[in-house]
């Protein structure tokens, strides 16, 4: 009987282990965030970058609450260039895959805004594929 419990104390242990290290594996990787409160009418914008890999899958997850103005959220590649775009929504998550590699910079640009935004840049490292083929989810 003691045998059974052994057996079954030690096959717990073992798929725990499993689990644990499948989630610390594939979790996504936290490349940035902002985060900014305006109660007043403000026109600034903020930024963070990221160094990227062609064919790697960025999770964006962005809150917002906009009470008068604009807020613009856009990708930029090291050249300067505007690869995405992000829609404007209270609550948003969206995938975007990286055609090249090089430096990102996501910027929010704030026009006349008074509100709050917060977004999350993630690696999601469980669907980056290596194929540079890839275009916008």
């Amino acid at each position: 009987m003691k045998k059974k419990y052994i057996i079954l104390i030690s096959f717990i242990l073992v798929v725990a282990v499993g689990i644990i290290s499948f989630y610390l594996l594939t979790r996504p990787t936290v490349l940035g965030n902002m985060s900014n409160e305006y109660s007043k009418q403000v026109t600034t914008s903020s930024d963070i970058s990221f160094v990227g890999e062609a064919g790697n899958r960025i999770k964006f997850v962005f809150e917002s609450n906009v009470i008068s103005g604009n807020l613009d959220m856009t990708l930029y590649d090291s050249d300067g260039n505007a690869v995405y775009t992000l829609d404007n929504a209270k609550e948003l998550a969206t995938y975007f895959i990286l055609e090249r590699s090089t430096t990102y910079t996501l910027v929010a640009k704030c026009d006349n805004f008074v509100g709050t935004y917060k977004i999350f840049v993630y690696l999601d490292k469980a669907n980056t594929s290596t194929d540079s083929s890839l275009s916008v989810q």
